[in-house]
């Protein structure tokens, strides 16, 4: 175990401390960095009074420290001198802030200017799909006369999610962490964070479909030794981020091309491929937000109704009628 006065004396040492060690910050100063809404800056990081803690991954955090992030993941990091204040700054900003991009509060639409279902164009740029899920973001909140309110994610949170993982996060939905990270909308995402001192037995995190749906052992059980062999092979691929209406029906993606598929528990087939990637997925859940809001809007209740049939159009009625019945 070692104690460094500062963030420069740490980073200054990571060549020295195996990848699997940890830094453990104090209690207080984590609770800080993991408050909702709150953009931590260099501030916090360069407190006069805080001390960073290394230890190996087998001891645990000292008393009155909690875990806060692998050397492996700061490793990672392209860090700039720390005598350069600006980008030094800069770069803890970058790293461990949260988005401004959709800081801004909008007021609550009027109920004549809710806007009719979209899809944003099949060229969208970056800045158009964000756009446009921030747009079904604005219509799920309006439900709830509220305004809305992103959630973002910070880059180091991705990093130490995509460490868990050993993979990459599929680009759409880091992007969409990133900048907007509202997890409870049209259907529930789950979380990048996970729990740091029993991550598996997180069930609320993105993880591996063994750890977010431990059952999945008795159904791959139940069937034929081959079809089961073959079956555990896939599962072994696919990363859950999402969970259909909390009943146990995941949504994962494939790690070796971002591919989303459907794990439905209740019926066959187990597993069914949806999307090309996790952007299609959101961009549907931005429509069905959309659909569900100008119904409200104009007195009707056939919302849900109404995002069946522009999903069909666009991904096939057999898909749709897998992922909704």
């Amino acid at each position: 175990m070692r104690i460094f006065k500062d963030l420069p004396a740490l980073v200054q040492a990571l060549p020295e401390l195996a990848l699997s060690d940890w830094v453990d910050l104090p209690a207080d100063a984590t609770a800080q960095l993991d408050a909702p809404h709150r953009s931590p800056s260099a501030d916090l990081l360069t407190q006069p009074a805080l001390r960073f803690v290394a230890r190996d991954a087998n001891e645990v955090p000292r008393m009155g420290y909690m875990p806060w992030i692998p050397v492996a993941v700061l490793a990672q990091m392209h860090w700039p001198s720390p005598f350069d204040a600006q980008a030094w700054s800069r770069f803890l900003q970058a790293e461990f802030g949260r988005s401004q991009r959709f800081v801004e509060t909008h007021a609550v639409w009027d109920e004549a200017d809710v806007p009719e279902p979209y899809w944003p164009p099949a060229d969208a740029s970056f800045d158009q799909r964000l756009a446009y899920w921030h747009h079904g973001l604005q219509a799920h909140a309006w439900m709830d006369e509220e305004p809305a309110s992103v959630q973002p994610f910070s880059r180091a949170e991705l990093r130490l999610c995509e460490w868990r993982l050993g993979c990459n996060l599929p680009q759409p939905l880091r992007d969409y962490l990133l900048q907007l990270g509202v997890l409870d909308w049209a259907e529930r995402l789950l979380s990048p964070r996970f729990d740091l001192l029993a991550p598996d037995a997180d069930m609320d995190a993105i993880g591996t479909v063994q750890v977010v749906f431990p059952g999945i052992a008795d159904i791959v059980e139940m069937s034929a030794p081959q079809q089961a062999q073959d079956l555990m092979a896939q599962l072994g691929e696919l990363v859950v981020f999402g969970d259909y209406l909390g009943n146990g029906n995941l949504w994962c993606f494939d790690r070796r091309d971002g591919s989303v598929w459907y794990l439905d528990h209740d019926s066959s087939p187990l597993l069914t491929r949806m999307f090309d990637d996790a952007g299609d997925y959101l961009d549907a859940l931005a429509l069905m937000s959309l659909c569900r809001s100008h119904a409200v809007a104009q007195g009707r209740d056939d919302g849900d109704e109404q995002a069946e049939v522009l999903l069909a159009k666009r991904f096939g009625q057999t898909l749709i009628r897998k992922w909704m019945y």
